[in-house]
């Protein structure tokens, strides 16, 4: 990077001008800069702008900034207004913004033109676009050259408005939005995208790909000889079974990855060449299952160039579910393994509908929890969507005429946490007692068989079998790995060996959920740990299957074929546990106590001492009524409490979560025994700690914060 990232500099909340009466803009944007944050970001959206067909003289349409047309698109006011408060800008202008707008930002006659520059299925039919009420409109492919041209079009418009208010030039632009949510508009899915000619004709950008990546047909690992790779076509539909071939299926959602990232660098290098440079580039990832497939987050990463960031956009109901927490939580684990900088471009402050009398109102509550829950984990900054009230949203800090609610009091608050309350938060980084290996080839031998990788509240187990092991079963144990380490006191970091081979962080467990296929790059690196006196505990199915293809002899030894369900093994100066059997595919909040109770066991037994265990007090009860009528006494055996401790070398500070839906005792048990004191950076009470141990009590769905000392 070219310089390392202020966090405070980049918190920040989205206001859209264009949804706004410009009578309110200045009160609006009084408040953002009251609040504390810094960083504004807007849409700039080609189709709210476009007044006009395109001609000669306007080559992206005619183009209304200065509210000619309508007193809403003044948008060189609306920067005037932004540079007057001292504020700095993310400028994002797409060319696709989502938005919950008619055709998400692109203009009618690009999403409704040539079927031949869209996005095609494996049926070589034109998919659905993002005005999918209306099912109106296609997807344009990212990569065709009549739609690049588009693009080019439209940013060079938006870049004579860019230019001159960069803070490079003395202005207040610090970030660009490198387009939005970049995934074939949630048709990434194995089959839906993209077949377009453009890519998969002979010479297309699928065999650039995959001569990029193999040189020769030679070394293409597909079980099958091609004499020229124009010859090889993607596949076109999904396999019950596959073994020898996976790298054929793997190649083609690599490829998807490839392309996106092409895409990026195509618009980067417009933004470039129009003048568009020390600046920030940035792009935002939507919810997928499993994380990370198609949309590689360091891939992403390299594409938007030196100097850019890559986040992670959660959007979670309320009020938060443990079930939501631990998906954000992990999501931002792989983000801290893989990626230099880990933040929200658009974190959920309101809702996406009106309706008062709805069950899931935004509160002030949840809000906090949220944004506590994303910063215990090592989310260093967030970017609130939205910061008022708008068309399709409601319960924002904001109304629309500027009024405050208590969600505002929520952001200044966060704010003063990381500016003011914990000195130096950038220094500081979370502390993980044991590993989880995100392992890229189990995962993606999920997202071959996924109909809809978007929809992250579901997770698929299907087709396609490899060596009759169903797919998504090893995405579904890596996702409750996760709950069963926190239910049992401690903390797991993600390691990802693909993205960063070169070693495992020094912890002394590391667990692996298997399957039959296995990145070469995660056996070699698991390899070198055992050989080093590391404690693997493999759960699932023994790997069998390279995902570079053909058959591996996993860690140098044969399949173990002993009788039992656990199998325990030396390996150079190591230990390998191998559970034969999946311990977490339940639920949330329904996981077997047995499980949790077997990994508390492992870590015992490899002296494991978590930096801060959590265990409550007491058996979490309630009374709440019951369907059909009546009360209930509800119990959860299962530990809902999270602690998680991050260090800097001049400061200690201490997350403590409560996800119980009614108030709790903890107790926190500390490995290192000369620490005296917590003292809550809200309220300033201090809690000792006697014997390396202190009690806390904390209301439901709350995050506490504590200086450690």
């Amino acid at each position: 990077m070219k310089k390392k990232i202020d966090s405070k500099e980049i918190f920040g909340a989205e206001v859209q001008y264009f949804r706004l009466d410009p009578k309110y803009w200045e009160t609006i944007v009084e408040k953002f800069r009251d609040s504390g944050l810094k960083c504004l970001t807007t849409y700039v959206q080609w189709s709210t702008h476009l007044v006009g067909e395109p001609d000669a003289k306007n080559p992206a349409g005619v183009l209304d900034f200065e509210g000619r047309t309508n007193p809403r698109l003044n948008l060189l006011r609306f920067l005037e207004i932004v540079g007057e408060n001292g504020l700095s800008l993310n400028f994002r202008c797409g060319p696709f913004c989502c938005n919950e707008m008619i055709h998400g930002g692109y203009p009618p006659w690009l999403v409704l033109g040539d079927p031949n520059m869209m996005v095609w299925d494996c049926q070589n039919r034109t998919t659905q676009g993002y005005w999918i009420g209306k099912k109106e409109g296609s997807q344009p492919s990212y990569l065709h050259p009549e739609y690049l041209k588009w693009c080019e079009k439209w940013i060079a418009e938006v870049d004579k408005i860019v230019r001159p208010r960069l803070k490079s030039n003395g202005g207040f632009i610090t970030m660009m939005n490198l387009d939005n949510e970049i995934s074939y508009i949630v048709r990434d899915s194995f089959l839906d995208s993209d077949y377009n000619p453009v890519n998969v004709a002979p010479g297309g950008f699928y065999h650039q790909f995959l001569k990029e990546k193999y040189i020769s047909t030679a070394r293409i690992p597909y079980g099958k000889s091609y004499k020229n790779i124009e010859d090889i076509q993607p596949p076109r539909s999904v396999p019950h079974q596959i073994n020898f071939d996976f790298p054929y299926y793997a190649d083609w959602i690599e490829f998807k990855t490839w392309t996106m990232c092409r895409y990026i660098k195509a618009l980067r290098k417009m933004h470039e060449n129009n003048g568009v440079k020390d600046v920030i580039f940035m792009t935002n990832f939507n919810p997928h299952l499993p994380e990370g497939i198609p949309t590689r987050m360091p891939d992403f990463e390299k594409a938007v160039g030196e100097g850019g960031i890559v986040g992670y956009d959660f959007y979670r109901g309320a009020f938060m579910s443990y079930s939501g927490y631990h998906s954000m939580a992990r999501v931002i684990k792989l983000m801290n393994a893989s990626l230099k900088y880990s933040w929200a471009p658009e974190f959920m402050a309101g809702s996406w509908n009106k309706d008062m009398t709805s069950t899931s109102r935004i509160s002030n509550e949840h809000t906090r929890f949220m944004a506590r829950c994303a910063l215990s984990q090592g989310c260093k900054a967030i970017s609130w969507f939205m910061f008022h009230d708008r068309d399709c949203w409601g319960d924002a800090p904001l109304s629309s005429h500027g009024h405050t609610r208590p969600n505002y009091e929520v952001l200044k608050e966060t704010v003063d946490i990381v500016s003011g309350k914990i000195s130096g938060w950038d220094a500081l980084s979370p502390i993980c007692d044991v590993g989880i290996v995100y392992d890229l080839a189990s995962h993606t031998h999920t997202s071959i068989g996924d109909p809809m990788p978007c929809n992250d509240n579901e997770s698929y187990v299907g087709n396609p079998e490899i060596d009759g092991v169903k797919a998504g079963l090893a995405s579904l144990e890596y996702y409750g790995l996760f709950r069963l380490v926190e239910q049992a006191g401690a903390q797991a970091a993600v390691i990802d060996p693909v993205c960063k081979p070169q070693n495992i962080p020094p912890f002394n467990l590391v667990f692996m959920p298997s399957s039959p296929v296995i990145s070469k790059e995660t056996s070699d690196l698991l390899s070198i740990y055992l050989k080093k006196g590391g404690t693997l505990l493999l759960t699932g199915h023994w790997p069998t299957k390279s995902g570079s293809g053909g058959d591996i002899k996993f860690l140098g030894i044969n399949k173990p074929t002993k009788q039992g369900d656990v199998f325990r093994a030396k390996v150079g100066k190591g230990t390998l546990v191998w559970r034969k059997t999946f311990i977490a595919q339940e639920k949330p909040e329904e996981e077997n106590p047995e499980s949790v109770e077997f990994i508390w066991e492992i870590m015992s037994d490899g002296k494991i001492v978590p930096n801060v265990r959590i265990t409550p007090a007491e058996t979490a009860q309630w009374v709440d009524w019951q369907k059909g009528g009546g009360h209930k006494v509800y119990e959860q055996k299962r530990n809902l409490g999270s602690a998680i401790l991050h260090e800097s070398e001049s400061e200690k500070i201490l997350f403590v979560l409560n996800h119980y839906c009614e108030a709790a005792g903890f107790i926190l048990e500390f490995a290192d025994k000369k620490l005296l004191l917590i003292t809550d950076i809200d309220s300033g009470d201090t809690v000792k700690i006697v014997n390396g141990k202190a009690s806390v009590d904390i209301d439901r769905k709350t995050c506490k914060i504590y200086k450690v000392e």
